[in-house]
């Protein structure tokens, strides 16, 4: 090879690497944005499902459950734990199992999803940890309790007949009588 063609090959790499050089460097910074996005998505769910661990029906919980599918798409062990987890909500019969057992058995699941979520972003938790190291006051299952109550009385106050709403044309409203004040400003 001549020099002109070694010289136009060193040219051709030079101009193509100042081209592709920023082309590479925004492809990078996108994936890395978009791993960044997913981590905190996959991290949003985790922590929601965590901070609720002892409220099976509480809002976030139930939304949290409903994302995994979504976001951890391809993470062959946490879906498998949750269908193993959602079969387990579905399932209208239990056979010889009472209520007990069957919280024990939920949350058992329940563990058995934290923990291969936790494994996927790389906590280091155990399935006893995220079993059993809850702090729920009583207090706070108590306050739930009223609150569904509540909001169960509530319904159905409104749902019977019990307070009966009627509207009735009553007498008009006095006429606003001028005060000597205002006719003092008029």
């Amino acid at each position: 090879m001549t020099e002109v063609g070694v010289l136009w090959i060193t040219g051709l790499l030079s101009v193509s690497a100042i081209i592709a050089s920023p082309l590479i460097t925004l492809w990078v910074q996108r994936r890395l944005e978009s791993s960044k996005a997913r981590r905190e998505r996959r991290e949003q769910i985790f922590k929601a499902l965590w901070v609720n661990r002892r409220r099976q029906f509480y809002i976030a919980r139930v939304d949290a459950l409903n994302m995994i599918d979504v976001e951890f798409y391809g993470e062959r062990k946490v879906v498998d734990a949750w269908e193993d987890l959602r079969s387990h909500y579905f399932r209208q019969e239990h056979p010889g199992l009472n209520n007990d057992q069957i919280f024990a058995e939920r949350e058992e699941k329940f563990a058995t999803l934290l923990y291969e979520i936790s494994q996927v972003l790389g906590y280091a938790f155990g399935r006893t940890q995220i079993r059993d190291n809850i702090y729920r006051p009583q207090l706070h299952n108590t306050v739930d309790e009223m609150e569904l109550e509540t909001r169960t009385r509530v319904l159905n106050l409104m749902r019977s007949d019990a307070l009966p709403v009627r509207f009735v044309e009553g007498p008009a409203a006095p006429a606003l009588q001028e005060t000597p004040l205002d006719q003092q400003r008029a």
